[in-house]
Order: structure tokens, then C-alpha cells, then sequence
């Protein structure tokens, strides 16, 4: 019997990238999982989310299998990581020690595997304090050195841990485990085409942003964007009304980023953190989800917008092209991406040849993503098989 031990502990009550990864990665685990009958499973989270995770994960037939939830002290990150490890150690030797986030490990007994998400530190060291610099590349060396194996979500997060860090196949044990589209947007119904059809006849525009505001996720550009469209409102002359919804996390620096900003035709309509049903409203009624970051480890609102038939306003970042094509249309700060977003909402509204064109590249992409997680989970579930007792 292989005795797996999956640590959820990055898994938190207001869902971030980490916790729609780590539930959605989990249920597919084990659902391929269900028809083994020689795995024990010790599912470690905090105890802040065990209720949830039972909901949202364990109300499937997951009958045939032996799992154990493990609940973890959660109050604050060094109670978090002490008891995690104490815990870890107690409970014996594991065949692998599955962590769907990086976390500081020490001395355990057992071969651990890492999923690393992005490299922002990395790319945007000033943003970052010293010392969790040094945190963070102390978590790489220790991967790099003592970790069995690290799991990557993108081929964009495997360059840059090359990039940044000198790893790769060729000196640590490298595993594909890719993001998707999560089973919070799957579960719903996705809009008809005659409603997607009609969405386009209207005259008033509805925008929406999903994210932390800051400028690592491009909000000084969505902003600027915002105000050229605003001075320009009256010779566009196409819209009623503009509305930005905007979906996500206030940050140190939210203030600076709107500070001055006057806009006298353009609507702004902060809804801070939504859950799933609220949010999934927003991405349907919406003609255009802007995605203008500066990086990203992959995007989870991106594929979620498109599941709704959102047309997604995109950035030039190599995880974009990854999730999108090479040939998709993306805008940067070199290229006027202010009125080149402009003239491209424009076109979508006018032409129904572009608006078609649109959604099949759309169709495409929500057709490849929707078996991201399933094919994280076999190619995880492959790799235990193969580990040697």
C-alpha cells in the first residue's frame, strides 16, 4: 500500500490562485484514486478550512478510498509551518509528500514534492521586502538541493526557475502539473450563443477586471486606458454607458495607482472579493475582461472569463501566449495599447465576422484548458506508481 500525504495547507477561506489549484487538483487526485485500493491519503489543511474543503471536495463518491483529513494550526504562518512538520514526522514515513505550494520543510522523513506557481518575486524583486527575498530563494536552494522532485504549472514557470534559480531536468526531478479551468465556473451552464449574439447589440459596454490591485497585475494600465477612453468618450461616439466592474484585493499600493483619477463617462464599480455564483454573473454579463498584468504564473480568471464567453483584453506575457497562441491579439506599453484596445473593442462590436472569429478561438482554448487538471492529477498519480518503495 502507497501512503501519500497531500499538504492543502496554501488552501484558504477567500480563494486566491493557490486554493482553486490546490481543490481542484485534489479532487481529480482522488477521484482517479477511487478505483485504487492500495493508497492511504492524509489530506493536511487548516483547520479554518477543514468544513469547506469537506464541502466543496468530499461530497463526491469518493467511497472506495482510505483518506484522513489532518487539520493544521492556521492562526498565523509560524504555528501554521511548526505544526504542519510536527505533524508530518508523527505521523510516519510517507511515499510522497505532496505539497501543492511551496512551504518550508526541514528533516522529514519521507521524499516531498513542491508545486512552484510563478516568479513574481523574482520579476518584481522591488516590490518585495529583503528579507522575504531571501526567503524565497532560501525555499529554491533547499527545493533544489533536498526536495525529491518540484512540480511546474507552465512552461512559462519552468523558464524562469531556469532563468532565476538553475533548475532544471537535467539536475532536479521535474513534474508537468498544470492549472485549468476549476470546477467553480464548470459547474455552471454556459451562456447560449444567441445570448452571447445579443450581449454585442447593445450600446452600453461592460468591462470587467478580476485581481489584486496593483501594478504587478497592470491596474496603473487598465488606468490609463480608462482615461484615454474617458477623453476620447464623445468622438468614439458608440456607447451609452461605461462600466468597469472591478473584482479583487486592495493593496499598499491601491491608493496611489487611483490617486487624481477623474472620470466623468466612465463608471467605476469596486466589488472588493465575490464568491463563485456572484462573480460567475459578472464574467457572463461582461463583453470584455481586461488582463493587462505584467506577469502571471497562469491566470485562473482568464480561462474562467472565457468558460462565460468573455473576450479577454490581454497583455504580451509569455503565459498568455502560452494559454492563448502566439497569434492572439495582445497589447503592450509599446505598441499605443490605450487606443489599439480601444479600436479592438470597437471592431468586436461592429463586425460580426470578428466576433465569431472570437469565439472560436475562444472554443479552442476552453476545449484545452478544461483538461488541465485531469491531466495534472494522472501525471502525478504516474509518478507515485512509479516511485520505489
Amino acid at each position: 500500500m502507497k501512503k501519500i500525504a497531500f499538504v492543502a495547507t496554501g488552501y484558504i477561506l477567500k480563494y486566491d490562485g493557490i486554493s482553486v489549484y490546490t481543490e481542484n487538483l485534489l479532487l481529480e487526485f482522488l477521484s482517479i484514486l477511487n478505483d485504487k485500493k492500495d493508497y492511504q491519503i492524509d489530506v493536511y489543511t487548516g483547520q479554518s478550512v477543514v468544513n469547506l474543503l469537506k464541502e466543496r471536495i468530499f461530497k463526491e463518491n469518493l467511497n472506495n478510498l482510505n483518506i484522513n483529513i489532518i487539520s493544521v494550526k492556521d492562526n498565523k504562518f509560524i504555528s501554521k509551518i511548526i505544526d504542519l512538520n510536527i505533524k508530518l514526522i508523527r505521523n510516519g514515513k510517507y511515499d510522497l509528500i505532496f505539497m501543492s505550494n511551496f512551504m518550508p520543510t526541514l528533516c522529514l522523513p519521507s521524499k516531498t514534492m513542491k508545486v512552484i506557481h510563478d516568479f513574481s518575486v523574482n520579476h518584481f524583486s522591488e516590490l518585495y521586502s529583503k528579507n522575504y527575498l531571501k526567503y524565497h530563494d532560501m525555499l529554491l536552494w533547499y527545493a533544489k538541493k533536498f526536495d525529491y522532485a518540484i512540480g511546474y504549472i507552465s512552461n512559462t514557470t519552468l523558464a524562469d526557475m531556469e532563468k532565476f534559480h538553475k533548475i532544471n531536468p537535467k539536475n532536479k526531478e521535474l513534474l508537468y502539473l498544470p492549472n485549468g479551468i476549476p470546477f467553480k465556473v464548470k459547474n455552471y451552464i454556459r451562456p447560449q450563443i444567441q445570448i452571447i449574439k445579443n450581449k454585442y447589440l447593445t450600446n452600453n459596454l461592460e468591462l470587467l477586471v478580476v485581481g489584486r490591485i496593483n501594478k504587478h497585475k497592470g491596474f496603473d494600465r487598465i488606468l490609463e486606458f480608462c482615461k484615454y477612453f474617458d477623453k476620447h468618450f464623445q468622438e468614439i461616439n458608440k456607447f451609452e454607458s461605461v462600466k468597469l466592474n472591478i473584482v479583487g484585493k486592495q493593496t499598499k499600493e491601491t491608493e496611489d495607482i487611483f490617486k487624481d483619477l477623474d472620470l466623468k463617462h466612465l463608471e467605476l464599480d469596486f466589488h472588493g472579493f465575490l464568491y463563485d455564483e456572484e462573480l460567475n454573473k459578472l464574467y457572463a454579463k461582461s463583453h470584455f475582461c481586461l488582463f493587462l498584468s505584467r506577469n502571471e504564473g497562469y491566470g485562473i480568471p482568464l480561462v474562467e472569463a472565457m468558460w462565460f464567453n468573455s473576450i479577454p483584453i490581454i497583455s504580451n506575457i509569455p503565459i498568455f501566449s502560452e494559454v492563448m497562441g502566439e497569434n492572439y491579439i495582445k497589447f503592450d506599453d509599446k505598441t499605443g495599447y490605450q487606443k489599439a484596445i480601444v479600436d479592438f473593442i470597437l471592431n468586436i462590436f461592429e463586425s460580426e465576422e470578428s466576433r465569431q472569429n472570437q469565439q472560436n478561438i475562444i472554443e479552442l482554448i476552453v476545449k484545452k484548458e478544461s483538461n488541465g487538471y485531469k491531466l495534472a492529477a494522472n501525471n502525478l498519480v504516474n509518478f507515485i506508481e512509479k516511485i520505489k518503495e
